[in-house]
């Protein structure tokens, strides 16, 4: 990374545990803005944790955390609230309040805040359904209405629902056929490009580390043992990397990254 990329995300030295047990030590993560990286690691190798402390949900231990430029860790609650405004999440499974409509989820955050005149939400609630890539006749169903994506993409319509400008994603494709999940990572990157955003996605989908993401940050060791693109990281030498990027489920991912005879 070039020296004074604008970060997103800079934390430093990260330390998370839960009594004796130390679940990352001395771990980095640099974010830049603009990316799209995916998160992923071995089951139990504490991405979730990770994310709640990226997202001010869970402090650390130890270590540092900037988070677009401001010391996030020495900041008093009401700057930490500023800061979580700027993050939209979209939880594991979406996520979403069955008893209410898409809507009305989408809303939720806005009414919360207070932010927007009461007369102006129905129409920019809309808005937001709409840069999902849902119907206008979904706003009005309830979660239990609509299918796996579409559950996913009015989640993701509520992660908008602030404008924010860091977009953390928890297995946005998983459950969802390779279609679907193409779909998803595509209109993503149509996001991203459209909004400014800088994406953060923890995921075990390959389509989705090879080919949704700029960059991936591999967690193991209880640090962060590699980052880089997918194509690089499956040449290293690493045990973890070379379980992960080239056993037989990633096989063909890597064949077709390789160099082609006379290209």
């Amino acid at each position: 990374m070039k020296p004074g990329a604008d970060l997103v995300i800079d934390a430093q030295g990260i330390v998370n545990r839960f009594g004796d047990v130390v679940v990352h030590d001395g771990l980095n993560l640099a974010l830049p803005r603009g990316a799209i990286m995916a998160l992923v690691g071995g089951s139990g190798s504490g991405k979730t944790v990770l994310l709640r402390s990226l997202i001010l949900l869970r402090a650390p231990n130890a270590g540092t955390l900037r988070l677009f430029g401001q010391d996030a860790l020495t900041a008093d609650e009401a700057q930490r609230q500023a800061l979580r405004q700027r993050i939209g999440v979209l939880f594991q499974g979406g996520a979403l309040f069955t008893g209410l409509t898409v809507l009305e989820n989408v809303l939720l955050p806005l009414r919360e805040q207070g932010l927007v005149e009461k007369h102006l939400l129905p129409e920019l609630g809309m808005l937001k359904i709409g840069l999902a890539g849902l119907p206008a006749d979904a706003a009005h169903k309830y979660p239990a209405e609509l299918s796996g994506g579409m559950v996913k993409r009015a989640a993701l319509a509520r992660a908008l629902a602030l404008d924010p400008e860091l977009l953390v994603l928890d297995e946005p494709t998983s459950g969802l056929d390779p279609i679907g999940g193409a779909a998803f990572d595509r209109l993503i990157h149509e996001l991203r490009d459209l909004l400014g955003l800088t994406i953060l996605q923890v995921t075990h989908d390959l389509d989705s580390i090879w080919y949704g993401s700029d960059t991936v940050a591999f967690l193991a060791r209880k640090k962060m043992l590699a980052i880089g693109p997918a194509a690089e990281l499956a040449r290293r030498e690493e045990p973890e990397l070379v379980a992960y990027f080239r056993g037989s489920r990633s096989a063909a991912y890597l064949h077709e990254s390789a160099p082609q005879d006379g290209l």
